[in-house]
């Protein structure tokens, strides 16, 4: 017992003597096991449960707590690392003055205990002080009323404290096993190794030159959405390894320039940071790759998810332009205006029992099917693989085709069509000519639409195509011929003939979803033996902002466990720093060096490495824009500008912060080197 009380108190005396390595350890640790409660308590919240949408919300939270978990992971393992890193020395000498591996590791547990049980209380009360504000910002978010009362989630606890203790314990596990490696003379002197002078690495930079320029071409050049969802995870490991190839091997050939420039490197200050900037390269090349991928990752998340949350009400009317909609899936043999008649009479009887207003009532003959760009033309033509499966290729389109007197009808136009005539539209920047060729078959372009008045029916279809054309047919015997076309060359995968039936009511969301609920679990209610799909906007919208207000809420909590990451590093960086600058600052002020020219020495030092990375971050996102543009399409988000927005604004706040954390970690290394 006397043994246990004995190294409780030195592994308390330890923490209160290194408080300047784990305070900011436990603040981080304590910041992110709130995090983590919070996201918990959200997910077992009956509000948050038994809302509309809140099937989408769960899935997103439980999604956030893995992320969350392998962040704090991450974190604790790279600060537990530099905290050891630093106490190398004092370890050594426990074992000099008798103390055995096992009576250290003693020490070592506790401490880590210690640290458990502080980050663990300290965490859950911030969370639960801060809980009940992040289910509110949470329902705004989702546009719910937020409730009145507070509560406490014990099961939430719970699996937050086992989370924090388990990653504790591996920490424990990794320092017993380093510990156990590692001999009392090195740990003693591991304080006076340095680092000798880095070679210039001319493979690396060419190795992350062409590693960095093929992520940023592909980024940059990927058109097709599919494509660059199923790209982008190869395009960020090629701009990881490219940041670091090029941090360590062209860090050095420009620390090596500056040297040689004798007007520049022969002054106090420059010549002080440079040469210390020099020795140990490689280290600050791993910190700065490591605080620009994690700026870069919250400048992505934070921009994309706020933009995603700002575009919803544009991106659920692209993907719903009807408030109210009923698309009946015919084959040819049903093709005939007296059943499509007896359909229309059915849909809008039902529309008045429900009292709803028909005078914005629109119906439509719809054919829509994928083909591939040829060199002529566009081709049906599967011989080389099937079009669904060669999806994310760049030359797959989508045909939307309808009759002449439906687009008439539609749109009050009077236009004519001769036999093998048609109207076309092309919604990309592709040249059709004089002729729309389809295998074997081919039709004049009488001319070009101006627009697409109507949109696409099928979405999925539409964000895996390159390009839409749409194509206006003379007549129902027109239609039907490309139906037999692509049916033959398609099979059983063949599209359908869509006859659509819209209604947009001027009436409040919730009395139009009322109505919606009425329409008939199948059309053979009607007395019509075929198949439907019906949809109506506001039943969609609470699952559609519970979706992207869960990616909000996620993204700022990432955004933040990212930024903590980030600050955390930053600030080891520089402590480690000021500790391995300080004897030689210190021999430097002794032989006539003044506070003044430490402090701009100091400052030439920093600013030389402290905003690359954030610069580096800002060229990423750059390149990156393109590529995240084109996935955000996948949500029906094609407002670029709304993006561009979002991203300027964040990378300008997450600016002022680094600028901030800039000047209190210069201060803090000013403060170790002086005298």
């Amino acid at each position: 017992m006397r043994k246990l009380l004995f190294y409780a108190r030195l592994a308390a005396q330890n923490l209160r003597k290194n408080s300047i390595f784990y305070g900011p350890n436990l603040l981080a640790c304590s910041l992110c096991t709130a995090l983590l409660y919070i996201v918990r308590f959200l997910t077992y919240s009956d509000m948050v449960r038994t809302m509309r949408g809140g099937a989408s919300v769960g899935v997103m939270l439980s999604l956030g707590t893995l992320v969350l978990t392998v962040m704090v992971l991450s974190i604790l393992i790279y600060a537990n690392g530099f905290i050891m890193k630093r106490r190398q020395k004092e370890l050594g000498l426990y074992n000099i003055l008798g103390m055995e591996k096992r009576q250290v590791g003693h020490v070592l547990i506790l401490e880590s205990f210690f640290m458990a049980v502080l980050s663990v209380v300290l965490g859950l009360a911030t969370g639960i002080l801060f809980s009940k504000l992040a289910l509110m910002g949470l329902l705004r978010l989702l546009q719910f009323d937020v409730p009145l009362g507070f509560s406490v989630c014990l099961r939430g606890m719970m699996e937050t404290a086992i989370i924090v203790g388990l990653i504790f314990l591996l920490l424990i596990l990794r320092n017993l096993w380093i510990l156990h490696l590692s001999r009392p003379v090195d740990l003693l002197h591991s304080g006076n190794v340095g680092e000798t002078e880095p070679r210039s690495r001319k493979l690396m930079a060419l190795i992350g030159l062409v590693a960095l320029l093929t992520g940023y071409v592909m980024a940059v050049t990927i058109q097709n959405p599919i494509t660059a969802l199923s790209t982008f995870f190869i395009a960020v490991i090629l701009v990881i390894i490219g940041t670091y190839c090029l941090f360590t091997a062209v860090s050095v050939v420009v620390l090596k320039a500056l040297r040689k420039n004798k007007r520049f490197y022969y002054q106090p200050r420059h010549f002080t940071a440079v040469s210390g900037l020099l020795y140990r390269m490689k280290q600050n090349a791993k910190g700065m790759h490591n605080i620009c991928i994690l700026m870069t990752m919250l400048l992505v998340t934070i921009s994309t998810t706020v933009c995603l949350y700002a575009g919803s009400e544009s991106s659920l009317n692209a993907m719903y332009p009807d408030k109210l909609s009923m698309t009946a899936h015919l084959e040819p043999e049903e093709l005939n205006k007296p059943y499509c008649e007896k359909l229309r009479e059915s849909f809008l009887r039902w529309a008045g029992e429900n009292d709803l207003p028909t005078d914005t009532f629109k119906d439509r003959l719809l054919l829509e099917f994928s083909v591939l760009r040829t060199e002529d033309g566009f081709t049906t033509d599967q011989s080389d693989s099937n079009l669904y499966v060669t999806s994310t290729a760049t030359n797959l389109y989508l045909f939307s085709c309808m009759t002449l007197e439906d687009y008439n009808r539609l749109t009050g136009e009077a236009m004519t069509l001769d036999k093998g005539e048609v109207y076309c539209y092309a919604n990309t920047a592709i040249s059709l000519g004089d002729t729309l060729r389809l295998d074997s078959k081919a039709w004049h372009i009488r001319g070009m639409l101006p627009s697409m008045t109507l949109s696409a029916g099928h979405d999925g279809l539409a964000m895996l195509s390159a390009g839409i054309i749409q194509v206006i047919v003379p007549d129902e015997a027109s239609l039907l011929e490309l139906y037999a076309l692509q049916s033959q060359a398609y099979g059983s995968a063949a599209s359908t003939l869509d006859y659509s039936m819209t209604l947009n009511p001027d009436l409040p969301d919730e009395h139009l979803e009322a109505i919606y609920k009425t329409l008939p679990s199948e059309i053979r209610t009607w007395g019509l033996a075929l198949s439907y799909s019906a949809s109506c906007r506001s039943a969609f919208r609470n699952d559609y902002y519970g979706m992207n207000g869960s990616f909000l809420f996620l993204g700022l909590f990432l955004g933040l466990a990212f930024l903590i990451a980030a600050v955390l590093m930053i600030y080891y960086k520089q402590i480690s720093e000021g500790y391995e600058d300080r004897a030689r600052f210190v021999i430097l002020q002794k032989v006539g060096m003044s506070r003044r020219e430490v402090r701009a020495t100091i400052r030439t030092q920093v600013l030389m490495v402290f905003f690359v990375p954030l610069l580096m971050a800002a060229v990423h996102m750059s390149f990156a824009f393109p590529m995240i543009s084109r996935l955000l399409s996948l949500f029906s988000l094609n407002n670029v500008s709304l993006f561009l927005l979002c991203s300027l604004i964040t990378f300008l706040v997450f600016a002022l912060v680094y600028v901030a954390v800039y000047l209190v970690t210069a201060r803090k290394y000013y403060q170790i080197v002086r005298l």
